[in-house]
């Protein structure tokens, strides 16, 4: 090890590979694998009230968040933490990774999109390393919301179910 090497930052993760999704425009897909659940039982009060709107939480198996639609990155956070969609179907999803995961300002998170990217559903979108967010204290559980729920007719999420990435997670009838 020379002189320098102890200055150098440590390389990116690199992005992992998208999952193939055949997109339906009702559908808003999982963006992580793990254990579904009601949006009532997430241990944060403005989401459980379902003030920011319907959706899913999910306390995942892995830390990569694929794309739950074809759409258009609105939203990016400089924490990395949350991100913004616009769906090609009119439907706007915000996805957000832990609780109280604001506060760690990014460390154990990795952006592969920014905002204006169109995106396409099962495109690696971020990850986030579980073991740094556990070490934090913050839970890391995975919310995903339909942001304009009351816009739209009918937001319909699956019921608590173990759930893949890229499956059906919510319907929406417009």
């Amino acid at each position: 090890m020379g002189l320098f090497d102890m200055f150098k930052k440590p390389a990116a993760p690199a992005k992992p590979e998208d999952i193939k999704v055949e997109s339906v425009p009702a559908n808003i897909y999982a963006p992580v694998s793990g254990e579904a659940m009601n949006m009532e039982d997430v241990p944060d009060p403005v989401f459980a009230s379902g003030a920011m709107g319907k959706g899913i939480v999910i306390k995942p198996e892995q830390g990569i968040i694929y794309s739950p639609v074809d759409g258009e990155v609105t939203v990016t956070t400089g924490t990395l933490h949350a991100l913004g969609i616009m769906g090609d179907n009119g439907v706007e999803i915000l996805i957000h990774v832990g609780i109280d995961t604001v506060e760690m300002k990014g460390d154990g998170f990795t952006g592969f999109v920014g905002r204006g990217d169109t995106v396409k559903a099962g495109q690696a979108l971020m990850t986030f390393d579980m073991d740094k967010i556990a070490k934090a204290g913050k839970e890391d559980h995975v919310i995903m919301v339909v942001t304009n729920t009351d816009d739209l007719p009918n937001v319909s999420p699956v019921s608590p179910q173990h759930i893949n990435a890229g499956e059906v997670a919510v319907v929406v009838t417009q």
